[in-house]
């Protein structure tokens, strides 16, 4: 199962349609508050969105590397946000762009679904 961190409608549906229509299974969580706990053997990885408002998302995502060290860790945000995509890779992430993530929404889900 992925877990996907998103308060943003928008990249929920770009997600949860591909996800569903592969039968990909996907957890949406929208706060950061029981995020840790949510990971359990089931879960192949951890997407993130960092379209605002992407509350807690650099802090979610250290915490979950310092826990899970192995758990693949893909985030995807708006170009010219390059702090907070700089952060996110530095903080341990797979980043892409906004515009690359979703080019390959399919394939990343598909991947992302596999046990490692």
């Amino acid at each position: 199962m992925i877990l996907y961190f998103t308060a943003d409608l928008m990249s929920n549906s770009r997600v949860s349609g591909p996800a569903r229509a592969n039968g990909i299974p996907l957890r949406v969580i929208a706060s950061k508050g029981g995020i840790l706990e949510t990971i359990d053997e089931e879960t192949t990885a951890l997407l993130v969105d960092l379209n605002p408002p992407a509350r807690d998302a650099i802090s979610t995502i250290q915490e979950v590397r310092a826990a899970h060290p192995d758990l693949p860790i893909v985030v995807h945000g708006p170009h010219v946000q390059v702090d907070l995509l700089g952060q996110a890779r530095e903080a341990g992430a797979e980043v892409l762009t906004n515009g690359q993530f979703h080019q390959q929404v399919d394939a990343i889900l598909a991947k992302l679904a596999e046990p490692a």
